[in-house]
């Protein structure tokens, strides 16, 4: 029997709950789940993982709270930033469809950044995304950000084809790292919210 990753692991979900960006974390991932899947508990692990407090580009002053994955590719992580064994910042970084983004909202990459000046844009150079991926990343310290990032439209439209395009490369490798505990967390919060 091999050992768990602590990042599957109860005692990280536990860690996780304490933090005061909890809530938030379940509504995001809750969120990016209900726009990339009609019925994300039948596919949990097949086509999308996540992963507690996991120790990806970990540093004394950066960690993780989560990763979501939809098959190879990440798609949603916060991190939490410290100093002195205090949090000074979080970073939330989402993946979505960048034509599909440029689509519903009717501006180039370059017209989003004009007009979220708060937000980053990037197209990113994983081969999963086909192209056809951008990265939104925002720091919670940034007065404002998180309004231009909640009013972007980060929904079934958006985060949908780049989901379908995801789930198309087959099952990622990242069962070993998820967690069965959050992920109930999240999908009962889902039922709830229904």
């Amino acid at each position: 029997m091999t050992d768990i990753n602590p990042s599957a692991t109860e005692a990280n979900f536990e860690l996780l709950q304490t933090e005061p960006f909890f809530e938030v974390v379940v509504d995001l991932v809750a969120g990016y789940l209900a726009s990339a899947f009609d019925d994300p508990a039948s596919c949990e692990v097949d086509q999308w993982t996540l992963s507690c407090l996991p120790a990806t580009n970990k540093t004394a002053e950066r960690e993780r709270l989560f990763t979501l994955n939809i098959g190879p590719m990440e798609v949603l992580y916060v991190e939490r930033y410290t100093e002195n064994g205090e949090t000074v910042d979080f970073r939330t970084v989402l993946y979505t469809s960048l034509s599909a983004l440029m689509r519903s909202t009717g501006y180039s990459l370059d017209g989003l950044t004009m007009a979220n000046p708060l937000l980053r844009f990037k197209q990113t150079e994983l081969a999963s995304a086909d192209g056809d991926g951008v990265l939104i990343d925002w720091f919670l310290s940034d007065e404002g950000a998180d309004d231009q990032f909640f009013e972007l439209p980060l929904d079934e439209t958006t985060i949908g084809p780049l989901a379908e395009r995801l789930v198309a490369k087959g099952r990622g490798p990242y069962a070993q790292y998820h967690n069965r505990w959050f992920a109930q967390h999240v999908l009962d919060a889902m039922k709830e919210d229904a």
